[in-house]
């Protein structure tokens, strides 16, 4: 590659992506230095592909041979970022719009566990596929019965596969449905932006192998991947932020890549894509994976967010801080949520009790939220039901009440009974419960305040309040704490638990004198 030399007197933060790319990026510039990279540019025999602006953004897609350079300026943030690429394909790249004319659909395909499969059809008949899930070959044979059902065709026809990143949960079906299936479908493209399989100096767990699968690393299967899209013949793009594919009625934004990410994050969903799509007259906004906070996507693009139907990121676990997510909702402002996991992880065991998902959860913009554990095809453009908003609140209801309460309290107990210390915590979700524990007595003065336990996700244990396992002193200034004041002898008590998240908690011998509800 041209060695592109430091201009303005700006010194660029700079890393390698992969084997065939780089990233600059100028912090707190005006957008002269953009016009002055652009004019470099053009000077040095670079031919300007694209120009444009959008907003607060703009982008210049310039080439010399085979070479790319990307330039996209944020003015928001005043944020120039430079992207230089050997043997970019961005400049050869082509789709026509074919004949047929069918109402375009959005499928979230039915997985076997939580992960990302959706098919996208297309106007003419053609298919994008975003992910695909997890190597498991039910979840390959309900993607290629999808494209079967849907296709006007003889054969189904993909016309561009997105990979968002390296993650099993998102491309490993791709061999299982290749084994199976290779001869059965035409797939015209490939898009994906990955890191090298052994970039283990930006990405460290790329060599990490999953729990239940024989190896799910990215170092064994990202060399895999490039082996079978080379048996299919297929054109291969690497997309940057700021570019655009139409892709036959689909028009395809960019805002965000490993490009946004490789200098400051080795979280590998950092890498993932975020895709602005135009179809069938709405906005869906792809974000798979990212993390708002990472990519800075609020920042940057502010109200430019703005989607119809939002794709909730990371399966509404959280990537990056709860703060930026909701920052973006509150711009996205989305009436259709799709959100790859299955009901019981939404709304009982994991989403609901992050507070990105709760936020949706509880939008009055949000008219639908579409779970994963039955499969749903929407006609573009999508209009949700009447009572839609007042079912998926419904199910957030009936989900949190499936965990529990966050209020518990007992009553009737002494401190003359050593068993009426010892109680039964269950906490049936994914995430770890903060507990306060708070013992009253006939004598307020005696009342002990701020005991903290925590209890992991998906365990049940018994937990002695007075115990080695609970924190006696658990506040700067608490002269209520357990180690100030002792327990009395032979007193009645009472004892309430407050958790953070929805728990069970119960005694051997004695019965909740009241548990609280998660209805809201």
């Amino acid at each position: 590659m041209q060695k592109i030399p430091v201009l303005g007197g700006h010194e660029p933060s700079c890393s390698r992506m992969n084997n065939r790319s780089s990233v600059w990026v100028f912090s707190d510039v005006e957008g002269s230095l953009f016009e002055e990279y652009c004019r470099y540019l053009e000077k040095t025999g670079f031919s300007a592909f694209e120009i444009r602006k959008n907003g607060n953004r703009r982008f210049a897609a310039f080439s010399a041979a085979s070479e790319g350079v990307f330039l996209n300026y944020y003015e928001n943030v005043r944020e120039l970022t430079l992207v230089q690429e050997e043997e970019s394909a961005y400049f050869s790249y082509s789709d026509a719009l074919g004949t047929d004319r069918v109402t375009p659909l959005i499928t979230q395909v039915s997985l076997e566990d939580f992960g990302m499969s959706y098919v996208v059809r297309l106007s003419d008949g053609r298919f994008l596929v975003i992910d695909g899930g997890r190597p498991f070959e039910p979840d390959a044979d309900r993607l290629y019965a999808c494209l079967c059902e849907q296709t006007p065709h003889e054969m189904p026809v993909i016309a561009a596969w997105i990979f968002s990143h390296p993650h099993s949960d998102h491309y490993l079906c791709f061999f299982p449905f290749m084994e199976r299936y290779a001869t059965r479908v035409k797939i015209e493209k490939f898009l994906f932006h990955f890191p090298d399989a052994d970039d283990l100096e930006h990405y460290p767990k790329l060599a990490k192998k999953g729990r239940w699968f024989e190896d799910d690393s990215g170092m064994t299967n990202i060399p895999r991947l490039f082996e079978w899209i080379e048996q299919t013949g297929a054109s291969v793009y690497a997309p940057h932020t700021g570019q655009r594919y139409r892709i036959g009625d689909a028009d395809c934004e960019i805002l965000a890549c490993m490009d946004d990410t490789v200098l400051h994050s080795q979280n590998i969903n950092a890498t993932s894509l975020v895709i602005r799509m135009e179809l069938g007259g709405q906005v869906i906004l792809w974000t798979t994976d990212a993390a708002f906070s990472l990519a800075r996507l609020p920042e940057k693009y502010g109200r430019q967010l703005k989607a119809d139907i939002l794709q909730v990121p990371h399966h509404g676990f959280q990537c990056g801080s709860a703060e930026a997510e909701i920052a973006g909702y509150e711009l996205i402002r989305p009436a259709v949520c799709l959100l790859p996991a299955a009901d019981h992880t939404a709304y009982t065991d994991f989403c609901v009790h992050r507070a990105g998902a709760r936020h949706l959860m509880r939008a009055d913009y949000v008219m639908e939220i579409i779970t994963g554990t039955k499969q749903r095809s929407l006609a573009l453009p999508y209009t949700p039901a009447p009572n839609a908003a007042e079912a998926h609140r419904r199910s957030c209801r009936q989900g949190l009440d499936n965990c529990g309460a966050r209020t518990w309290i007992f009553s009737n107990l002494s401190t003359a009974c050593e068993g009426d210390f010892v109680f039964q915590i269950l906490n049936p979700t994914n995430l770890p419960s903060e507990i306060s524990i708070d013992l009253f007595f006939e004598d307020k003065n005696r009342n002990l305040r701020y005991i903290r336990a925590t209890v992991g996700g998906m365990t049940f244990k018994r937990l002695c309040i007075t115990g080695n396992e609970v924190e006696t002193d658990s506040i700067y200034y608490n002269p209520a704490s357990l180690a100030t004041r002792g327990i009395p002898q032979d007193a009645a008590f009472a004892v309430r638990f407050i958790s953070n998240i929805p728990i069970v908690v119960s005694h051997e011998t004695h019965r909740p004198s009241y548990h609280g509800t998660c209805n809201e």
